[in-house]
């Protein structure tokens, strides 16, 4: 119990202290993300947040796990996250190739997947499937990786939004493998816990962006503890009290917002004939700032709903994850729509149905902004 403490304790101090010294730095080296038309904000400001959370979370984690004699197999993942801090703030100071950034997040999978054996063995039921060959195993827990790391990415739109995101999740998970006695990634999940909190203090006062090195970093993260909980819950009695009979549901909600938005935005793009990697403004977080709602206000309406998608998730576990699946998918199209009419109907636009057909059917809003 203490380790948990003073781990979240502890790198919340050292991304704190750090997070006003690489602003310090980004203001005396004018490195910073600038303002321009396809941008929310007015003024210059430092992009490298993720280099606080990163170090805060890793000699954190190191520290207590070496106290705590749970050094075993922590270092495969401290070396895939590594991999993707690096890819993550080369892209920061100077932007790459999406290709170039799915091989390094490819060879980051490898690590936890062949060497830290962090991988799916199984389906759970989904879509009827329950045991699965080694190499279909090693591609859906790659797909997985690469999914959700860079649905993270995509978006980090405003103030503190994947921040708080990610505690809710880290927390949920965190709780969740102390109950079970799973200290190892329990001290991951709040050494992250308090480098984001350090990092959010100045986040908040839009001094400092996460970048690419803190989002990815943070996708990266949940991909690998949401595979871990999975298979951690399948080994696990049926009888016991923190034992899921609906997993992929629980996950489904818990990752709701990232992997749902990503979904969204990228069948948006693709029917609007563009690459679905093209930049725009049609996250759910902008069509919040549509509404008038300030960065905070968004983030906090955001974070309660993902919130509640995981209260339901856990009230409703039982129920067959092929049907309740969908249904969270759907219910969470139809809260996208209902925000599109409010956003539309504040800004004195026409609704929805009132539109293009076209234009219903891709939801979008406004230009092309990133």
């Amino acid at each position: 119990m203490f380790s948990i403490i003073f781990c979240l304790l502890s790198s919340f101090i050292i991304a704190y202290l750090l997070t006003p010294e690489i602003i310090k730095v980004a203001h005396a080296n004018e490195i910073h993300d600038q303002p321009d038309e396809r941008k929310i904000h007015a003024h210059k400001v430092s992009r490298f947040g993720g280099v606080a959370i990163f170090f805060g979370f890793l000699i954190s984690m190191l520290i207590w796990s070496f106290i705590e004699n749970q050094l075993m197999n922590i270092q495969y993942f401290a070396a895939a996250l590594t991999a993707i801090f690096m890819i993550g703030i080369r892209d920061d100071f100077m932007p790459l190739k999406p290709s170039i950034k799915l091989i390094v997040e490819t060879f980051a999978a490898f690590l936890i997947m062949y060497l830290g054996d962090i991988r799916f063995t199984s389906l759970h039921g989904l879509l009827g499937i329950h045991e699965i060959s080694i190499y279909w195993g090693y591609f859906i827990t790659l797909l997985t990786v690469i999914v959700i790391t860079n649905a993270f990415n995509l978006v980090d739109g405003i103030d503190g939004l994947a921040g708080t995101i990610s505690i809710i999740i880290f927390t949920f998970y965190g709780s969740w493998f102390f109950l079970n006695h799973n200290y190892t990634t329990a001290i991951i999940c709040f050494s992250l816990i308090g480098g984001l909190i350090g990092f959010l203090i100045y986040n908040y006062r839009t001094q400092i962006f996460m970048g690419d090195s803190g989002s990815l970093i943070l996708g990266f993260a949940a991909a690998t503890l949401t595979i871990s909980f999975i298979n951690q819950n399948a080994v696990m009695k049926e009888t016991h009290f923190l034992h899921f009979i609906s997993p992929i549901s629980l996950v489904s909600c818990i990752l709701v917002y990232p992997l749902f938005d990503t979904l969204r935005v990228f069948v948006i793009r693709i029917l609007d004939k563009r690459s679905p990697f093209t930049p725009d403004r049609n996250h759910l977080h902008h069509l919040l700032l549509e509404a008038k709602l300030t960065h905070i206000q968004a983030t906090m309406l955001v974070s309660l709903f993902n919130i509640c998608f995981i209260v339901f998730a856990i009230v409703t576990d039982g129920n067959d994850d092929n049907l309740f699946v969908p249904i969270i998918v759907f219910t969470a199209f139809l809260l996208s729509l209902l925000l599109k009419v409010i956003a539309n109907k504040i800004n004195g636009k026409p609704t929805p149905i009132a539109e293009d057909s076209n234009d219903f059917t891709q939801l979008q809003i406004g230009k092309q902004v990133k």
